[in-house]
């Protein structure tokens, strides 16, 4: 081969020039103008994961920099998506158990799926979802990998819940039970949601007392149920439900909708019932609570997905779809319409305000003062007619609040639990 002279390297140089090839100290700027990538490569990085992913895509620059400059510049840098940092994190860490990745990059993207505000149900679901496709050894190496991660992102210790299906004559449920002694508590849930709405309230009631949460006829684990037909239907499901448990008596919280399965339950079986917290509920409803029924027949559930969660949650937890949001949205899509509408009817005809008088029970109203739903005002009905019940009222508190202000809804019933033990 021939080697240019120094006179041909120049003449190659200026002919170079003019085809738009750039001399050699023009290739420093060229590297320069990749750096503005290499930047934005570095920013995605950090936003995704923060510095462990940075330090580790610098890193494996050192050791191969060509990888390492296609991952950092052709793939953050040049990264231009609708997807969102949250669901980039789940994808990858749905990639990742498929492919049966190494520990060291799957934890890592379970920290950024947590950073994101993924919740530990949703990352449990992508392995689940990645079982069904790839096999059960992949989704369990993968899960023990990142387990130790997965429970010290938990906002408390909680103890381990067992979860079981019971099946209660016309249809089965989903049990979660924390296990413990002494009388238990049992959480009723909203409307459209199912026992998973309590996850941020049950780590402030499970280390005193045993938790239980169930899904109503209709919801959750129990959607293939006979539809309901009254709220006196549903407290008959509790009271078999009990049975089942092995449970005598019990302190029953409901949250709207379970707030009136609560009362009718408490009215029906007032033996069973220690004490009864109502949250966000009424004592009497309107009959203008069909047309939620019958709007939703005519134009399926999807035409009342804006109007609930805007009615449920503050305009900020909205705008930063925070996983109550996610999942509240998530239930409502996947409810069956008849369902929904079984389950209006029968709030609609909620009507027990002037028997309260009979309750001997203990009762906390709790209400929140953003609740558009029940405000305040309707609450105290509730109160002015039940003669053993205490007030106590949540600011910010919203319809939807054992989700989305847990801490100080649950510092209250932990509290109302701590005077009924006392008495």
């Amino acid at each position: 081969m021939k080697f240019p002279t120094s006179k041909n390297l120049t003449i190659a140089i200026i002919m170079a020039e003019q085809n738009g090839v750039p001399r050699r100290g023009s290739l420093l700027l060229s590297q320069q103008q990749s750096d503005p990538k290499r930047a934005l490569g570095k920013h995605e990085a950090r936003v995704l994961a923060g510095p462990i992913l940075v330090d580790n895509l610098e890193h494996l620059e050192q050791i191969h920099p060509q990888l390492g400059r296609y991952i950092l510049e052709g793939g953050f840098g040049s990264r231009i998506s609708s997807i969102g940092h949250r669901e980039w994190a789940l994808l990858t860490i749905a990639t990742l158990t498929a492919l049966g990745d190494s520990e060291d990059q799957l934890k890592v993207y379970v920290r950024a799926a947590l950073r994101h505000n993924a919740s530990e149900s949703e990352i449990m679901d992508v392995f689940s979802h990645a079982a069904g496709f790839v096999g059960a050894p992949r989704a369990v190496n993968a899960l023990r990998r990142t387990a130790d991660l997965i429970i010290s992102a938990r906002a408390q210790n909680l103890p381990p819940l067992k979860e079981f299906v019971i099946n209660m004559g016309d249809h089965q449920t989903l049990i979660r039970d924390s296990g413990g002694s002494g009388i238990p508590i049992v959480l009723v849930h909203a409307l459209s949601l199912d026992g998973r709405m309590w996850r941020e309230i049950i780590p402030y009631l499970a280390p005193d007392a045993r938790v239980i949460t169930y899904d109503l006829r209709g919801h959750g684990q129990a959607r293939a149920a006979p539809l309901t037909n009254s709220l006196d239907h549903l407290a008959e499901d509790l009271k078999i439900l009990l049975e089942i448990l092995q449970i005598e008596k019990a302190d029953i919280y409901g949250a709207s909708y379970g707030g009136g399965v609560a009362q009718h339950f408490a009215l029906s079986f007032p033996a069973k019932t220690r004490s009864m917290a109502l949250l966000a509920t009424t004592s009497r409803s309107h009959i203008l609570l069909r047309t939620r029924a019958e709007r939703a027949e005519a134009s399926g559930l999807e035409a009342m997905l804006a109007e609930s969660i805007i009615r449920w949650f503050l305009p900020e937890t909205i705008a930063a779809d925070a996983w109550m949001v996610r999942y509240a949205r998530n239930c409502l899509r996947s409810a069956r319409v008849e369902d929904w509408a079984a389950a209006w009817r029968a709030m609609a005809d909620l009507d027990v305000l002037d028997r309260l008088g009979e309750i001997t029970a203990p009762v906390l109203v709790l209400a929140g003062k953003q609740d558009a739903s029940t405000p305040p005002e309707m609450m105290k009905m509730t109160l002015e007619t039940c003669k053993t019940a205490e007030y106590a009222e949540i600011d910010p508190g919203t319809h939807m609040m054992a989700m989305e202000q847990p801490g100080a809804v649950g510092r209250e019933l932990l509290a109302f639990r701590k005077r009924c033990d006392a008495k």
